[in-house]
């Protein structure tokens, strides 16, 4: 193992904090890894970790050694980006992660033509929506629909996502056609949150924002349930428009509320990404891909 290995080893180790970890993503066993840790430290004379029964724990060489290891790699990573995209064709294994469906619905249909325009990447996708540990995952880019929280990593907005609430033409029917937020109170309204028995809708009332507690017989982390259940006539929902283009098209649900646009009025959909001073080629060519695509895309019915 050359020693740009070790010093990727040795940061990966302290990432994960177990040998046992990192020889599972390695696919070698923690015997291995342990003995390579011990080249390093032989090499340079002092221990960078002190062993115990669960952990490995820095010491204040370590500490040290680590700042100094993060940093030659970014380098070495950094010259390597810069050399590779003097030929300009992005190549390697691009990861992303992204909602199921904001996958299904938004990037399927553009995939092959970003698949076909860049032949030399190969795409792993991984359909989660939590935040995950981007870097120890070795996630390259995030793509998450809300507002994003504060932390260390970049974020940049590729789009818009308005939402309309709706109902089948048969709940409506039974249940009649709600003329005031207020009036949602009284009916069935599915969640797309789980973690609470009642959620607060929010809707602009001339210079006012209208707040509507809301609850139903059905609430689903999933938007693709959420927007079937709506359509089996379980009650209305509030769903992006991006996903609901066919079914109100054809009729099968109908606006509910037009006259009251939700607060607030959209969402952004952003690319989340490690930070670092240069931004790979295969992310930025993929953010540029996206950005281009979904900004016309994701709100108009």
């Amino acid at each position: 193992m050359d020693d740009l290995s070790l010093l990727r080893l040795f940061v990966q180790v302290t990432d994960q904090g177990s040998f046992s970890s990192v020889a599972r993503s390695l696919h070698t066993t923690p015997s291995a890894v342990s003995r390579q840790i011990s080249r390093l430290e032989e090499h340079l004379g002092t221990r960078l970790l002190q062993r115990t029964t669960r952990q490995q724990v820095l010491t204040e060489a370590g500490e040290v050694y680590l700042h100094h290891a993060r940093q030659i790699i970014e380098d070495m990573d950094t010259a390597r980006r810069a050399v590779s995209e003097l030929s300009n064709t992005p190549s390697g294994v691009l990861r992303v992660t992204m909602e199921a469906d904001l996958a299904q619905t938004l990037l399927t249909p553009i995939l092959p033509e970003f698949l076909s325009a860049y032949p030399n990447l190969r795409l792993q996708l991984h359909t989660s929506a939590a935040m995950e540990d981007l870097v120890g995952r070795g996630i390259d880019v995030a793509i998450r629909v809300g507002h994003l929280e504060t932390s260390s990593l970049m974020a940049k907005r590729l789009a818009m996502s308005r939402s309309v609430l709706v109902a089948s033409p048969e709940y409506l029917e039974q249940h009649g056609m709600p003329q005031h937020p207020e009036d949602l109170m009284h009916l069935s309204c599915l969640s797309f949150k789980v973690e609470s028995d009642q959620t607060t809708w929010r809707f602009k009332s001339a210079d006012k924002v209208l707040k509507v507690p809301v609850s139903g017989r059905v609430q689903v982390g999933s938007l693709a349930f959420l927007k079937e259940t709506a359509k089996a006539g379980f009650g209305i929902a509030m769903l992006p428009i991006w996903i609901l283009r066919e079914d109100l098209s054809a009729g099968k649900l109908l606006p509910v509320l037009a006259g009251f646009p939700l607060e607030p009025p959209a969402t952004p959909i952003s690319a989340v990404y490690p930070s670092g001073r240069n931004l790979a080629h295969k992310v930025r060519v993929f953010i540029d891909f996206l950005t281009e695509k979904l900004e016309n895309n994701t709100d108009a019915p």
